[in-house]
C-alpha cells in the first residue's frame, strides 16, 4: 500500500529520489554491482592465457545450461548432433549454428530457460535498426547492476569514479517532462528531439550552469550542438567536464574531430547493444577498442563465413554473452561490422582489440550491381557547405539510387551550381550510383531520438 502511494506521488518521490541519487554507484547498485566491478578491476590485469581459460570455462558452462534448460538449444544441438561435452575449445563453438534476430522473433518462448519464471523476467526491445524491433527477456534483478558495473569499469579509464557522485548531462533519447530539459536524480536530461537552431543557446546555457563531469550523448545529437558552437565561435565554460561519452550510434571521424574541438575534451566511445552479448570501450592510451573478455566471447566473421584475421579486415561481430542465463544468446549475429586488428594494445590489458566499429550492415549503400559500399565517405560532398547546412540525410530505396535530403540553416540559400558540385563530388566517390538532392524543411529523429545520417530501406 505504502509502495503504491510513493509511486503515484511526485511530491513524495522527489526527496526520496534526491537522497537515492546522492549515493555513489558502488553503494546504490548493490552486491551484484560491487562483486562484478571488483572482479573486473582484478581481471583486467590477467594475461591472455588466463583470460582465454576464463572465457572457455564460461562458454562451456553456458552451453551446458542452454542444452539442459532451453528448449530451442536442446532441439538445435540434437539436430546438428552435438553435445555440450563436444565443446572443448573455441574452434568447437563453430559447430553451433548462428542465432539471428529472425530466429529470436520466431522462437521467443522456446529460447527462455525453464529454470526461470517468465513472469519475473523483464521484456526488453531493441531499437530495430533494420526497421523491425526485436524483443527478448532478461533477469531484471541481475542484468542492470552487472551491466552498469561493466560500463562504469570502462568509464573509470577516463575519470568516472563509482565511489563519488558523478554529474552527467544526458543528450540521448530521453523525453524531459519540461520539453527541452529536466533535472532527474543527479543528471541534467536534454531532449535530442528539440535540437533546433533556435534552442541551441538554451542547451549551452543549461549545460554551463550545471557544470557536468561528463556529457553522455548520441554522436549525431552532440555533433549538431557542436556545429552551432563552432560556427558561432562559442567557448563553453564547464570547468569540471572530463570527457564526452558517445554510444548507441556509429561515431564518425568528422564528428569526433568537431566534438573535441568544440568542448576541448576527449571523446570516448564505447560499444554495446540492448542484447548484452558483447561490450567494448576505447582504450584511454591508443583509441583501440577493447572487447571485454569477461562479458562474453566474440568472433569476427567475414563475408565468406571465416574468421576475419587480416589487418584492417572488416567482419561482422558474432557474440556469445555470458550474463543472460534466462535467455542465452549463443553465436548471435549482431549485424555490426568491425575492423579487425592484430595489434597488441600498449596499455597492458590483454583483451581482443578492434580498430573501430564500422557500423551496422544497414549503414552501407548498395550500388547498381548490388555490391555493398561503405557509407563513411558520404559526408565529403557536403564538407565545403557545412556552414550552410543544418542537417542532412541519405535515403536509399533502390540499388544504385540515392536521395539526399538537405535542411539548410535559417536564412541560407543554396543554388543549382552548388547542387551540381555536391552531386559531382558524391559521384567521384560513389561511381555506380545516381543521386537526387532535395531541400527539406526538417529531418525527423527516430522514435528513440536518434538522428540517422542514412535511412537504408534495402535489406542488406
Amino acid at each position: 500500500m505504502l509502495k503504491d502511494i510513493i509511486k503515484k506521488s511526485y511530491i513524495i518521490q522527489k526527496p526520496i529520489r534526491y537522497i537515492y541519487s546522492s549515493i555513489p554507484d558502488y553503494i546504490r547498485y548493490g552486491s551484484t554491482f560491487r562483486e562484478t566491478y571488483n572482479f573486473l578491476k582484478q581481471s583486467e590485469k590477467w594475461d591472455e592465457k588466463k583470460l582465454k581459460e576464463y572465457q572457455l570455462k564460461e562458454l562451456q558452462k553456458l552451453i551446458y545450461h542452454s542444452y539442459e534448460t532451453v528448449p530451442y538449444y536442446n532441439k538445435l544441438f540434437n539436430e546438428v548432433r552435438i553435445k555440450p561435452k563436444d565443446i572443448q575449445d573455441f574452434n568447437d563453438i563453430k559447430k553451433i549454428p548462428y542465432l539471428t534476430k529472425e530466429i529470436i522473433r520466431n522462437n521467443l518462448e522456446d529460447l527462455i530457460s525453464n529454470k526461470y519464471d517468465k513472469n519475473k523476467l523483464k521484456y526488453v526491445t531493441t531499437g530495430g535498426s533494420t526497421g523491425v524491433p526485436m524483443g527478448f527477456y532478461v533477469d531484471k534483478l541481475y542484468d542492470k547492476p552487472r551491466e552498469w558495473a561493466f560500463i562504469t569499469s570502462m568509464w573509470s579509464r577516463i575519470g568516472y569514479d563509482v565511489n563519488k557522485v558523478n554529474r552527467n548531462v544526458i543528450l540521448r533519447g530521453n523525453i524531459p517532462y519540461k520539453g527541452v530539459y529536466e533535472y532527474k536524480n543527479r543528471d541534467l536530461i536534454l531532449s535530442s528531439f528539440k535540437l533546433t537552431e533556435e534552442n541551441m543557446h538554451v542547451y549551452i546555457d543549461l549545460m554551463e550552469k550545471f557544470n557536468p563531469d561528463f556529457i553522455r550523448a548520441y554522436p549525431s545529437a552532440i555533433h549538431m550542438l557542436c556545429k552551432y558552437i563552432l560556427n558561432n565561435n562559442i567557448k563553453p565554460k564547464m570547468k569540471n567536464l572530463k570527457a564526452i561519452i558517445c554510444a548507441s550510434e556509429n561515431l564518425y571521424n568528422f564528428q569526433r574531430k568537431e566534438i573535441e574541438e568544440a568542448f576541448g575534451v576527449r571523446v570516448y566511445s564505447f560499444y554495446g547493444h540492448s542484447e548484452h552479448a558483447c561490450i567494448g570501450g576505447e582504450c584511454e592510451n591508443t583509441g583501440l577498442y577493447h572487447l571485454q573478455s569477461e562479458y562474453g566471447y566474440s568472433e569476427i566473421i567475414n563475408e565468406t563465413g571465416q574468421d576475419a584475421v587480416e589487418e584492417d579486415e572488416i567482419g561482422e561481430l558474432v557474440a556469445t554473452g555470458f550474463g543472460n542465463y534466462a535467455m542465452p544468446f549463443i553465436r548471435y549475429r549482431t549485424n555490426d561490422m568491425v575492423v579487425n586488428t592484430n595489434k597488441i594494445c600498449n596499455c597492458g590489458r590483454h583483451y581482443k582489440v578492434i580498430k573501430k566499429v564500422e557500423g551496422r550492415q544497414q549503414e552501407y549503400f548498395l550500388d547498381k550491381n548490388g555490391e555493398k559500399v561503405i557509407f563513411t565517405w558520404a559526408d565529403y560532398p557536403l564538407w565545403e557547405y557545412k556552414d550552410m547546412i543544418w542537417a542532412y540525410q541519405y535515403i536509399q530505396n533502390e540499388p544504385g539510387q540515392v536521395i539526399l535530403n538537405i535542411e539548410l540553416k535559417k536564412g541560407v540559400e543554396i543554388n543549382s551550381k552548388d547542387f551540381k558540385n555536391i552531386k559531382k563530388i558524391f559521384l567521384d566517390y560513389y561511381t555506380d550510383f545516381d543521386i537526387e538532392i532535395l531541400l527539406v524543411k526538417s529531418i525527423q529523429r527516430t522514435k528513440r531520438g536518434k538522428f540517422k545520417y542514412l535511412v537504408q530501406n534495402l535489406n542488406i
